[in-house]
């Protein structure tokens, strides 16, 4: 029923502007054009993104401006079906129902995220990234063939802006009601005739914290960090270089956990807990007296989603640089190209794991990660009948981690968690593009993979808490669990065969309504390699070996333009056959989720999007995505089935939609006004789908009006984000066995203004 009227609902949209096209081709006359083309390099080539058959949506800087992101956080507000899992400083990109929700940072996401084509493997690594882009795409569903490492899911890839041949020079900067100033800017242009530089940063400085934490007196919650891109691009006849270099530091005071009780009050007194009602039917506040948390027989005394009681304020003071080298030779008969990178990144993080006044369980997260890149691949011109790629791609990862939980604050046994893991990763790819006929091509690409893991250290017990950069315990007790142990001696090698077979076709067309049509359908498979459920790993059973995760995708979708190209229709749908997909469960000794391997996740989709140019300077865009996603197998965690359950971060329906209008009121000055709206049906935030983990369906609306120069050289404009001051939970730690919620929120209405400017 549900896929019905996402494909009635486009057919309904389809025929009304058949039916007014004679008034929409007079109206498009009058326009200076129809809507801009984007160009996109989702195929690893530049097309046009309505000439790849995919899934995708796509984000210009524009784009990113007008809706108001300025956070990684937020790129996923108007693309359906695609979620941000946020905690703790970790960006976990969630598509179509296949993401991770947990903090153990050893393990890589499903859904890959690239800078500049360069893969970054730990989710803690982009919180630096989102400045000076050109475009950010989000590519649906297994990319295995092209992108390879790690894809069942997707690829979220962010393009920064390339040095120009001409001076220019920009930026931002900007206020609001929590005295954050953000600012950006850049100077590009010519060192040479051959040789140009782009000099990009960041700063973002929040004064009032979203959160008052009633035990310290302190605010919590402010942004703090700032970050450098330096670029070199030197053109030759036939060969050209790219440079690109760059440095962050994040020392942001982050969003503290709201630590809910959920057994009675009476039975916390007798020693025997038992689970309060308002905890069973997932109505549970912090302001309900009669639920109190089983470690201190507290509660928070309010319902109010940003203040806290903890003891420990949570923070970062993270830092991170890379280098990425790029080289492209024209061979005459095909280009060659070259990336290489080095990635580095550290974290250190510290954070109140119960969300409550009194000593009983804080983690201190520390990890390292150096990260060495290379991919080397030939492709053709493009303009011939075949069109191929042919490549080769080497990663090798080195992750330290220093994970330490404590229990009252060193006096009691905690989990220490040292331990080492390289990751060594080869693949060759072909992918081809051949012209059946001049409306009807066949696409067809495989990957070979061979990733190789390794991991030496474990879990101890130990107590103390020493201070410093980095915090570890006094003493050392002995061994938990270690990877001797875990079978494969904490070695594994896993070895993968992707592919993916498509056609498009691109019928000449002759008609009144539609300008350009295209159809596709795709089957591929993807590939996530295995790792090992390592951190905090109190027992030796708990340190486990987990198998890849592999995924058959299924999709069939168009994309149209009509009415002179002022309007774009696209649409898709899809079905997702997951095996020995990770899930994360809660484990009875640790709060920190354990990762298993699931047998079965099957999954049905749909997804509708539309752009509509009704006049010069006014657009208007929507989208909409289904989602019926269920796990199959018959596993269970906490004593609780999982058959039958929702993935986390998988709401059946995702609603967005965008107003922009730009006017001229003198003919030197402009105004302009944004709003978008998005919607997220209700989720479940824990893959055993408690009513505690529960998310109630909710809006976002954001806004934004100004006033501006005729040429764009400035603006001025006044942004409110979360309008209706929606109260909405992004991660959830339902934990039962230890006696309490843990809810994170999203961040309350926010109100500021913004001068851009650019010469």
């Amino acid at each position: 029923m549900s896929l019905q009227i996402i494909w009635k609902s486009g057919a309904a949209a389809i025929a009304l502007l058949a039916h007014q096209n004679a008034a929409a081709q007079d109206a498009a006359e009058s326009r200076v054009g129809g809507i801009e083309e984007i160009v996109v390099t989702a195929q690893k080539r530049s097309q046009s993104v309505q000439d790849v058959g995919i899934t995708m949506s796509v984000l210009t800087s524009d784009m990113l401006q007008k809706t108001g992101v300025r956070d990684v956080v937020e790129v996923t507000n108007n693309v359906p079906n695609v979620q941000v899992n946020y905690g703790l400083g970790q960006n976990a990109f969630n598509i179509r129902g296949i993401g991770i929700n947990e903090f153990s940072a050893n393990l890589d996401s499903p859904v890959a995220v690239h800078v500049d084509e360069v893969y970054l493997s730990k989710n803690f690594m982009s919180s630096l990234l989102l400045f000076d882009i050109d475009r950010v795409e989000a590519l649906k569903g297994p990319q295995g063939t092209l992108f390879g490492r790690n894809t069942t899911g997707g690829a979220i890839n962010f393009y920064t802006r390339r040095p120009t041949d001409t001076l220019s020079m920009g930026g931002s900067i900007g206020y609001d009601n929590y005295e954050t100033v953000r600012g950006e800017a850049y100077i590009s242009g010519p060192l040479t005739e051959n040789l140009s530089a782009r000099l990009a940063g960041m700063i973002a400085d929040q004064g009032q914290g979203f959160y008052r934490n009633l035990t310290t007196g302190r605010e919590e919650g402010k942004e703090n960090k700032w970050a450098l891109r330096g670029q070199l691009a030197w053109k030759g006849e036939q060969t050209s270089v790219y440079l690109s270099a760059s440095y962050g530091r994040d020392r942001s005071n982050l969003p503290p956990y709201e630590g809910v009780g959920i057994v009675t009050p009476e039975s916390f007194a007798a020693g025997a807990p038992v689970f309060c009602a308002k905890y069973l039917n997932g109505t549970v506040t912090g302001a309900d007296a009669d639920c109190v948390r089983g470690t201190d027989g507290l509660t928070p005394g309010d319902d109010k989603p940003y203040t806290s009681n903890g003891n420990l304020t949570h923070r970062t003071n993270n830092k991170g640089y890379g280098f990425t080298g790029r080289v492209e030779h024209d061979l005459s008969w095909a280009d060659l190209t070259s990336i290489s990178s080095y990635q580095y990144y550290r974290r250190d993080a510290q954070e109140d794991s119960d969300g409550s006044p009194v000593q009983t369980i804080e983690n201190y997260w520390q990890n390292r990660m150096k990260q060495f890149s290379q991919e080397v691949r030939l492709s053709s011109k493009g303009n011939d009948r075949w069109n191929y790629i042919l490549g080769a791609y080497y990663q090798h990862d080195d992750y330290r981690n220093d994970d330490y939980l404590t229990i009252a604050g060193g006096a009691g046994v905690g989990l220490y968690s040292p331990f080492t893991q390289k990751v060594d990763a080869v693949a060759l790819f072909f992918h081809n593009d051949v012209e059946l006929t001049d409306s009807l091509s066949l696409i067809a690409g495989v990957r070979y993979s061979r990733e190789k893991v390794r991991i030496d250290g474990g879990t101890f017990a130990g107590t103390g808490l020493t201070t410093g950069l980095i915090q570890r315990p006094v003493t050392i007790l002995g061994p938990l669990s270690v990877s001797s142990l875990v079978e494969g001696g904490g070695k594994r090698t896993d070895e993968d065969v992707s592919f993916k077979i498509g056609v498009e076709w691109k019928p000449r067309l002759d008609s009144a309504t539609f300008d350009e049509l295209m159809v596709y359908a795709n089957m591929a498979t993807g590939f996530r390699s295995g790792a090992f459920n390592a951190d905090f790993a109190d027992r030796q059973e708990v340190f486990t070996s987990l198998d890849p995760e592999k995924l058959t995708a299924y999709e069939a979708g168009f994309k149209s333009s009509l009415a002179g190209r002022t309007v774009q229709i696209n649409g898709a749908i899809f079905r997702y056959d997951f095996r020995d997909g990770f899930i994360n469960v809660d484990s009875t000794s640790s709060p920190v989720p354990v990762t298993i391997n699931a047998a079965n996740i099957k999954t049905l989709g749909a997804e509708l999007d539309v752009r509509w140019l009704v006049l010069e300077g006014l657009e208007i865009s929507g989208n909409a995505g289904w989602l019926d996603s269920e796990i199959k197998s018959n596993i269970a965690a906490g004593g609780r089935s999982l058959k039958g359950n929702s993935p986390v971060n998988a709401p059946k329906w995702t609603l967005s939609g965008a107003l922009s209008y730009e006017m001229p009121i003198t003919n030197e000055l402009k105004l302009s006004f944004s709003a978008s709206a998005n919607y997220r049906g209700s989720q479940y935030l824990e893959a055993v789908n408690s009513p505690g983990s529960k998310e109630d369906r909710y809006w976002l609306v954001n806004g934004q009006v100004g006033i501006g120069d005729a040429d764009g050289r400035w603006r001025l404009s006044a942004w409110v984000k979360n309008l209706t001051k929606t109260r909405y939970r992004s991660y959830v730690n339902d934990l039962p066995a230890f006696g309490w919620l843990l809810n994170l929120y999203g961040p309350p209405r926010t109100m500021g203004g913004t001068l851009t400017f650019k010469y």
